[in-house]
């Protein structure tokens, strides 16, 4: 079994889990803003003394998500990977988001909208088929309102739809008046390291490796319009 580090950093969660042979430990704690601060403490605490010169490829959740989250997570993915001289996995943190929702007891299969609050009014979004144990994509990550959902979940056919992540409640409520179909909110769902280390395990090819230096954020925004706390809009 690889010996493998993973950790994401996308959104008010800050997520480490580490696979050593038999070993294996994570740490998940929602630390809004705070990331920096804490991130190579819970590395530490991860590793629990066992030697970082084993782990033989870092997984790093690349977002979308929070703009300095993801240049946390990426820049010590870099770091961390330039000084053991081993490759990188990129894994889209929306899809992370999806597997942790998977593992919890109250998820039933079906589609699965997975959501980020981008702080600006929009959100970050990634549509999944969660049907017969698989989870399929159906489509890129994207970044915008409500509005533009409707289309994408009316094509999919489903008749009932889960919300997850940090924009669910919001997202789901203003869902109901444009989609006839039943509609559930997993709003405490984060991306979970310890579940997308588990999936990279349990399917490699999908999953391939880069060089430290290729690694970079998934920003989905070509543009960012940064607001003030103040100014940004408050949620119910």
């Amino acid at each position: 079994m690889p010996a493998l580090l993973a950790l994401d950093t996308s959104t008010d969660a800050c997520s480490l889990a580490c696979v050593l042979g038999e070993y294996t430990a994570d740490c998940h704690k929602l630390l809004p803003r705070a990331h920096n601060r804490h991130i190579l403490g819970m590395l530490d605490e991860v590793m629990a003394g066992q030697s970082l010169g084993a782990i033989e490829a870092i997984v790093c959740g690349v977002g979308p998500g929070s703009f300095t989250g993801l240049r946390v997570a990426t820049g010590v993915t870099q770091g961390l990977a330039w000084s053991l001289n081993v490759p990188v996995i990129p894994f889209c943190s929306l899809l992370a988001q999806v597997l942790a929702a998977c593992s919890e007891p109250e998820f039933e299969q079906g589609y699965v909208l997975s959501t980020i609050e981008a702080q600006t009014g929009q959100f970050y979004w990634r549509l999944f088929d969660c049907r017969q144990g698989a989870v399929r994509p159906l489509g890129e990550p994207s970044m915008g309102g409500a509005e533009h959902l409707v289309a994408e979940i009316n094509n999919c056919g489903a008749a009932s739809l889960q919300v997850v992540g940090s924009a669910a409640t919001w997202v789901m409520q203003a869902l109901q008046s444009a989609l006839s179909i039943e509609l559930n909110a997993m709003p405490g769902v984060r991306p979970r390291a310890s579940v997308t280390l588990e999936y990279v395990l349990q399917h490699p090819g999908q999953c391939p490796s880069l060089t430290a230096e290729s690694l970079q954020p998934l920003y989905v925004q070509t543009e960012i319009g940064w607001k003030k706390l103040a100014e940004q809009p408050r949620r119910a």
